[in-house]
């Protein structure tokens, strides 16, 4: 449904989204919420998290994933891209397993003060189709997303759409992860300006990764991902140093990217940096949590 609004001229539309998308195209975005970074640890890793959807975040990444966590979970994250004044990007997602499937809720918000704002709320169902007591397991899952883009200053517009997406996660054995992921399967679009003057489409998004898990002490994954009809590669490494902390590190395309995560208990904190070629770095910091025994699931009675 389409908010109440006034006129705005394609030239306004023009300046203020002139000064906004050039700064979310740091990792090449062509619409809407390309590029977010939903977790410092998927951020370390080159961005390739989907055959890996071990947090609260694959409610996004690979909905598929949250099947695997059988406790509550929370992760929150935020960063300021490349140090640029009033721009900001936050994340929040919990995970909650019920009798029959694993339900997840996500919010991003990504804001220029003044300016512009993207929000996305998501709502995401998984559950396993199978799991054996070796860990291996086939698991899939569902999402749809709340989008609504706002323009804010002399004038104020607004615009929402409704997307959907799913996934699969594939274990064929404890050692190896298969992912696939995709979003904006009806690629719907935004429109800030009457009568579709300045309408841009939430592109269909897909990602299909590989992961190898070593003794608990290294992960190695790559993926590839859509990116604006073109397909580009990814891919990032993680080393446990001991049970409380782990070094990351990956590459996207030219730009690299590393960070450390540190877990003690029920509670984890990662630290990320990215780099660009022409935006130079930048910082994300994330906070998890994990109910540390396994939960009874929500809706059994003693």
């Amino acid at each position: 449904m389409r908010a109440p609004r006034r006129r705005w001229s394609a030239r306004r539309a023009a300046a203020g989204l002139a000064v906004f998308v050039p700064l979310l195209a740091a990792a090449s975005a062509d619409a809407h919420f390309e590029g977010a970074i939903l977790s410092s640890r998927t951020a370390s890793l080159g961005g390739a998290f989907v055959a890996i959807a071990d947090d609260p975040s694959a409610g996004v990444d690979n909905p598929a994933g949250l099947s695997g966590l059988v406790q509550p979970s929370l992760l929150a994250t935020y960063q300021n891209p490349f140090g640029v004044d009033g721009l900001d990007e936050g994340f929040v997602a919990f995970s909650i397993p019920a009798r029959v499937a694993t339900v997840g809720a996500a919010w991003f918000h990504r804001g220029l003060d003044g300016a512009l704002s993207e929000d996305l709320f998501t709502l995401s169902i998984a559950r396993d189709l199978k799991r054996t007591s070796e860990d291996a397991s086939l698991s899939i899952g569902a999402s749809v997303d709340f989008a609504s883009i706002s323009a804010r200053g002399a004038i104020d517009e607004s615009d929402t759409a409704v997307s959907f997406g799913a996934g699969v996660l594939l274990r064929p054995f404890a050692f190896i992860g298969m992912g696939y992921n995709i979003r904006n399967i009806s690629e719907p679009s935004i429109d800030l300006v009457a009568e579709g003057a300045a309408s841009t489409p939430l592109l269909r998004a897909q990602a299909v990764g590989l992961s190898y898990y070593w003794d608990n002490r290294l992960t190695v994954t790559a993926e590839t991902y859509e990116d604006a009809s073109s397909w580009r590669s990814r891919a990032g490494v993680e080393l446990r140093l001991g049970p409380h902390v782990m070094l990351r590190g990956g590459l996207e395309a030219s730009r690299a990217s590393a960070g450390v995560g540190i877990l003690w208990r029920s509670v984890g904190f990662d630290a990320g940096f990215l780099s660009h070629e022409a935006l130079g770095a930048s910082y994300v910091m994330t906070f998890r949590y994990a109910r540390k025994e396994p939960a009874k699931p929500y809706g059994t009675t003693q």
